[in-house]
């Protein structure tokens, strides 16, 4: 990926000084210079002449100001030098979070690259340890602070306007979202129709501007990623590239599924084995991100090191999960205990605990997890940070694991830009926020940097305004149906109801399957016995944590059972152990600075942390 840095004194002119290494071009048209990066696909919602589009934003800015971009559909970041304003703004799409990294005190500072800011801020890089508190109570960071002191993400939807001020922050997220919901459906089959077309057009606009050639996609053979390959088919004339990481001897190896999909449909199935061995793929992967990252970055990271042989874009079917709703349990419970009593609240999580510590049983294990989450004063403050805690660390475990001398009572970091749940928005937050505050952050951060990394674009055909707004303003009942106890128990058979009716136009019933994209980290971490150890005595040296913990935590996990069956691993302390291994990797590559020749050669896990 081509890097853009840029560098603008505060107190001279706007245009004072412009370093950048990589392509930037700026054009002029009246008294305004306009640099596009990334393909914008619709204006106003219609196609355009390419020739005509430095007008249409000229035009659009002069008319809107500087949020402008919120007529624009597409996958892009413009940077816009007014000479009339004396103002320089960044504008980014509402998809990514992933563009531009800024920094401003004497200077603005600003990049695509993490590591290139880094090496232009006055000093060195200092950990932010609110946000490092973030990231390892989750497994990704939730807020725009990055784990270096006073370095910030532009969010989707957001402008970036340097002025003779200084810096100010605009947005337009409120224009993107909204919960309309319908009242019913008139016809099912036309509703349907226009689901496709909708889908299908962002495809094909994507893949006009791109003009690929070779199409890829990530392929789990769940709902997302198969109608993105079956849409994707109607619009491609060429047989896509399916990639699918596969977990060989685990209980829930996607490969069947995903080639069963795949070869129903004549596309190109490449199965991606992930293994112990691939770990050593890790200074990469972060390197490639420029942060530390979550779970499933890595087998996503090998995918698109063997996708980037065969094709130049990919799809992914990243964002479904958030949209339709995943998180239909924790609403139910919310709807029955929302107007009980603190007292009351607290007893149902007595009892949820209870059942939990008397049956093992991993539903049980969920519902501890949420119900804990109204055991407070203020239930809703902060209320996705500790919902996402589930297979990390609760605030209070968290506090066990660093030295208090590091800590300094610093909390996890939530953000300027953090959505507020309350009791009348519950139901539309836990998806609003779960995809401003984490699909951004996480799934569609790390799946976007590793693509990029290897030179393919990537489209997320969900993540569409026409498509959101579609799935947002449904009735309630044509996103989860059932009953209550299907609700309450997590049942994977009533959730999507109207995104199932459209796969049933081309799969069979038991062909349309429920995957979620877990990794058996039991499974990975446990043969690099060694590399475990080795990261063990690093963390204690990093002097960040608390040394009886972490060792507590590594014996437990070493003897921890594990039973095949189970996801979602609340009880262990797999995805833990991985958190606590990209940190550090992060922490030597952007604190200490010990970087390596080439980023994309594996690196032996063992050595590097000695």
């Amino acid at each position: 990926m081509s890097t853009v840095s840029l560098t603008h004194n505060l107190q001279g002119k706007v245009d004072s000084s412009i370093l950048y290494s990589g392509p930037l071009e700026f054009h002029s048209i009246g008294d305004l210079e306009i640099c596009i990066k990334g393909h914008i696909t619709r204006i106003q919602g219609q196609k355009f002449k390419s020739e005509s589009l430095l007008a249409n934003l000229h035009d659009l800015y002069l008319q809107s100001g500087f949020l402008f971009q919120s007529q624009l559909e597409g996958l892009f970041l413009i940077l816009i030098k007014d000479k009339t304003k004396s103002t320089f703004s960044i504008h980014n799409n509402p998809y990514q979070a992933c563009n531009l990294y800024w920094y401003a005190n004497d200077a603005l500072v600003f990049s695509s690259s993490l590591h290139e800011l880094i090496e232009m801020l006055p000093g060195s890089a200092t950990p932010h340890i609110g946000s490092i508190l973030n990231f390892v109570s989750n497994g990704f960071t939730s807020c725009e602070q990055t784990q270096i002191e006073g370095v910030s993400k532009l969010l989707p939807s957001f402008t970036l306007i340097f002025g003779k001020s200084g810096v100010e922050l605009q947005n337009h997220w409120h224009q993107e979202f909204d919960f309309k919901r319908r009242e019913k459906l008139d016809n099912i089959e036309n509703e349907i129709d226009y689901y496709e077309t909708i889908y299908r057009n962002g495809i094909k606009d994507f893949l006009e501007q791109k003009n690929c050639k070779e199409l890829g996609t990530l392929l789990s053979g769940g709902h997302d990623t198969s109608f993105a390959l079956i849409q994707a088919g109607k619009v491609h004339d060429k047989p896509l590239h399916a990639f699918t990481a596969t977990f060989p001897g685990w209980a829930f190896d996607e490969s069947t599924y995903a080639r069963n999909i795949c070869n129903k449909f004549n596309h190109i199935h490449h199965e991606v084995p992930f293994l112990p061995d691939d770990l050593d793929n890790m200074v990469g992967l972060i390197r490639a991100n420029d942060e530390p990252v979550v779970g499933s970055s890595l087998p996503v990271h090998r995918c698109a090191e063997e996708a980037k042989q065969y094709v130049d874009t990919m799809l992914a079917g990243d964002g479904g999960d958030t949209l339709w709703g995943e998180y239909y349990p924790v609403e139910e419970i919310h709807r029955y205990i929302g107007n009980l009593s603190n007292g009351s609240r607290h007893i149902l999580w007595k009892i949820s605990k209870l059942l939990r510590d008397l049956t093992d049983w991993e539903r049980f294990w969920e519902l501890e997890h949420v119900l804990e989450l109204f055991d407070h004063e203020r239930p809703y403050h902060d209320f996705l940070r500790r919902l996402c805690t589930y297979r990390h660390y609760r605030t209070d475990d968290l506090y066990k694991i660093f030295n208090q001398d590091f800590v300094n009572d610093t909390k996890p970091e939530i953000g300027k830009w953090t959505l507020e749940f309350n009791k009348d928005n519950f139901a539309d937050m836990l998806v609003e926020a779960k995809l401003f505050n984490g699909f951004y952050m996480y799934q569609s951060f790390h799946t976007t940097k590793s693509m990029n990394h290897f030179g393919l674009d990537l489209y997320l055909p969900t993540i569409n305004r026409e498509v959101m707004q579609f799935i947002t303003r449904l009735p309630k009942q044509w996103i989860n149906g059932g009953t209550t106890l299907h609700r309450l128990t997590n049942n994977k058979s009533i959730n999507r109801k109207f995104h199932k009716h459209a796969l049933a136009r081309y799969l069979d019933r038991e062909e349309i399957y429920n995957r979620s994209f877990d990794i058996p980290w039991y499974n990975i971490l446990r043969p690099r016995k060694h590399m475990i150890e080795k990261l063990e005595i690093a963390l204690a040296k990093r002097g960040w944590f608390n040394k009886n913990e972490i060792s507590s935590i590594f014996k437990e996990f070493l003897s921890q059972n594990v039973k095949e069956h189970e996801l979602l691993e609340l009880k262990h302390h797999g995805y833990r152990i991985f958190t606590l291994l990209s940190l550090e990797i992060w922490a030597r590559e952007y604190i200490d600075g010990k970087r390596t020749a080439n980023p994309d050669d594996k690196i032996l896990l063992e050595d590097y942390l000695t």
